[in-house]
């Protein structure tokens, strides 16, 4: 299913018969989990982008990078076994080897040493992000949003176009309750686990816990208004979100 996921969706991105309101917004997107080294904490990786990555990567990165540091805080310990999570967005997967090239030259040896220095990150992959809804609010750099994400697989005999269309509706029902925050699908790609069964995470973010928390309550009793869904996923982890970078795409 997962493969076939990433089939349709690619196939939907080259399609120019899609109409505007169906128009299919995607990113390049690396992953890392990670643990602090000791001693290290959370300030600690905020100066590192103040004092160094920010101004190397604003220096020698020819293309727009976005990136967020996650730190989990509803979760499972069984589920969230790392300190902290990055995530980092460009327009696409071309823009993303060029920020790597860079990443691993040799201009970059010392900014690189400096982050190894403060992180164990055993794991990195690559997704296709997809947005499904566009944030009213925008990132902003330095400050945090809460992102809940969630494991989600299509229900049987459900198409990309059913996936399409609930969108529509839930953009609308989410309107309703005054959402301001996005939503995006990370379909997995290189680097990836393959012992997860789901077909993608869905990430939904917030601009405060007292909008996230109002959300559940008019969804969970609002529950007869809502659209029919196209997929399944578990329940949410949520995480603080800090904006360590932030570069608007074009």
């Amino acid at each position: 299913m997962k493969k076939f996921l990433i089939i349709c969706v690619c196939s939907l991105l080259s399609l120019g018969s899609l109409i505007a309101d169906d128009h299919v917004i995607s990113y390049g997107m690396e992953g890392y989990q990670c643990n602090y080294k000791e001693g290290v904490n959370f300030d600690d990786l905020t100066s590192f982008m103040k004092d160094d990555l920010n101004p190397y990567a604003d220096k020698s990165w020819p293309v727009p990078y976005s990136g967020f540091y996650l730190t989990p805080f509803l979760r499972s310990g069984d589920e969230a076994s790392f300190d902290v999570a990055w995530v980092g967005f460009t327009n696409n997967h071309k823009d993303m080897g060029i920020v790597q090239d860079s990443w691993f030259s040799a201009d970059a040896a010392e900014t690189f040493a400096k982050w190894e220095s403060l992180t164990d990150c055993p794991s990195q992959g690559y997704y296709m992000a997809i947005e499904a809804r566009t944030p009213k609010v925008q990132f902003v750099e330095g400050e945090n949003t809460f992102w809940a994400i969630r494991s989600c697989s299509l229900k049987e005999g459900k198409t990309i176009q059913d996936l399409l269309a609930s969108d529509k509706e839930w953009n609308k029902y989410m309107d309703k309750l005054g959402h301001t925050g996005g939503v995006w699908r990370w379909v997995p790609v290189a680097g990836t686990s393959n012992s997860s069964d789901s077909d993608f995470f869905m990430n939904i973010s917030f601009n405060s816990w007292e909008e996230y928390g109002s959300i559940q309550d008019d969804s969970f009793w609002g529950v007869t208004e809502q659209p029919e869904s196209v997929i399944s996923c578990d329940n949410p982890r949520v995480y603080s979100a800090f904006n360590a970078r932030n570069r608007p795409f074009n």
